[in-house]
């Protein structure tokens, strides 16, 4: 396992974390895998609670141009895109 690897495995984890905190329906065995986070509860202003956690958490700014459904579909999309967030230059 490569420097990348525990990288990316580590943003997935504390992410999941925030998400977790922030969507209250989200039970200790959610498949987050599969689960959408519009079926676990991120509305609108969970959303807006989210990202302020992600820029706190992971020490950058949120674009405005990713506030987007599609953005937070589920939890590996939002993965995806907060490691290309930190790994921007």
């Amino acid at each position: 396992m490569d420097g990348t690897e525990v990288n990316e495995q580590t943003v997935a984890f504390r992410l999941r974390a925030l998400v977790a905190e922030q969507l209250h329906q989200a039970a200790a065995d959610t498949d987050w895998d599969t689960a959408t986070l519009a079926d676990l509860g991120l509305d609108s202003m969970t959303a807006i609670e989210l990202v302020l956690a992600i820029e706190d958490t992971f020490g950058v700014p949120f674009p405005e141009d990713l506030l987007v459904r599609e953005t937070f579909s589920t939890l590996a999309e939002l993965a995806a895109i907060v490691e290309a967030m930190i790994e921007a230059p």
